[in-house]
């Protein structure tokens, strides 16, 4: 259920002879995975999650730092959020100047545009409060409609969308031990099927298909050390039904085919002896979030590792046959590996925030289907 409402500053524009196609990007020189994602440079679309859930306290910074200008100098960017369930929350549209900074509390959400006499940050629109949520947000450049003053900020059209226009980052902290944990956005060229842009990274290639079954791993330190936990794993999804509304198909966003849950993973974990022992599977909507043992697992969480297995040493999650429903434009029925009948449409990454005391850190999940072994 949508909880948030769009801004009205949003709403009124007309799309007639608005079209705009998609910028094309440059050939990522940092790119991972295919060349399809990076953490070091701008993207058209990026991807994190957030929490805040009891004793947990988010935050997210966007910089424009790339795309080309559009003869107004501003770029908007849409935020939206979703929970963990795949329900939709809220729209938030910010527009940025050349090198602008944005930091967005989850639980203030509001559009924001700059006037230049005093330069000077304006906050309109109505304000969200995203308290006891948690789940990905999606924030994806476009071409900004400025209006008549010159002072608006409405998105040109749903498929204006600009390449290398956006980087971000994000952190999650925990109000009880006072440890935070964060990292870079995920940034993806995917703009959805209609609106352009690249595809996602290949799951058959890096996630395997029902008969290859490749695993990736998440990293962690010993986990009876650990006083914070949060193993986060995103789907994320550039298909017709990805995105939300009148961006339905031209941006990316979560898994978007019916059931639940959408994605179950095979886990094991992996000792600093190699010695591999299997823990029950992962089962999740849109995105899954756990600790990793039993020792910070709060209430109402169910961790990873469950209580009867001991684990004492550092190692990491391997995680393998992650299986779902094909998106409703594949015409399969019946579960199978995401690699299998989704390939350049879904996929999955993974984090894991960890803390020691204040100390906290987080680890992104790690693919080897890439690789020529």
């Amino acid at each position: 259920m949508k909880k948030g409402i769009l801004p009205k500053l949003s709403m009124g524009l007309a799309l007639a002879g608005a079209c705009v196609l998609s910028q094309a990007s440059r050939v990522l020189a940092a790119g991972e995975l295919g060349d399809t994602v990076t953490f070091m440079e701008p993207a058209r679309s990026l991807v994190m999650p957030f929490d805040e859930t009891t004793n947990k306290k988010s935050f997210q910074i966007v910089t424009r730092i790339g795309g080309d200008d559009t003869g107004t100098g501003v770029i908007a960017t849409h935020w939206s959020y979703w929970s963990k369930d795949c329900d939709h929350l809220a729209d938030v549209f910010i527009c940025l100047t050349r090198k602008d900074t944005v930091v967005v509390d989850p639980t203030a959400l509001q559009s924001e545009i700059q006037s230049p006499n005093p330069p000077q940050n304006n906050k309109v629109g109505p304000v969200i409060n995203l308290t006891g949520q948690k789940g990905m947000l999606t924030v994806t450049a476009f071409e900004a409609d400025t209006g008549s003053s010159g002072l608006g900020c409405n998105v040109l059209a749903p498929d204006s969308t600009i390449a290398d226009a956006i980087a971000g980052a994000w952190t999650i902290a925990n109000t009880t031990t006072n440890a935070a944990f964060g990292n870079d956005a995920i940034g993806l060229d995917a703009a959805g099927e209609n609106g352009g842009g690249g595809d996602l990274p290949s799951a058959a290639t890096f996630l395997g298909d029902d008969s290859t079954r490749i695993p990736f791993y998440i990293q962690t330190f010993n986990p009876s050390s650990l006083t914070d936990s949060e193993v986060i794993l995103i789907t994320v999804e550039s298909s017709i039904t990805s995105g939300n509304g009148r961006f339905q198909g031209f941006e990316i966003g979560p898994f978007s085919q019916n059931g639940s849950p959408k994605v179950c993973c095979d886990l094991s974990f992996i000792d600093n002896l190699e010695v591999s022992t299997s823990l029950p599977d992962f089962c999740f909507d849109c995105v899954g979030f756990a600790p990793i043992s039993d020792n910070v697992a709060e209430e109402g969480e169910t961790s990873l590792i469950p209580p009867i297995t001991t684990v004492t040493t550092s190692g990491t999650l391997e995680v393998s046959n992650c299986s779902t429903l094909a998106p409703p434009e594949v015409d399969v029925s019946g579960l199978s590996s995401i690699g299998e009948n989704s390939d350049g449409l879904q996929f999955l990454f993974g984090f894991h925030g960890q803390a020691v005391g204040p100390f906290g850190a987080v680890v992104k999940a790690k693919y080897t289907g890439g690789l020529t072994l």
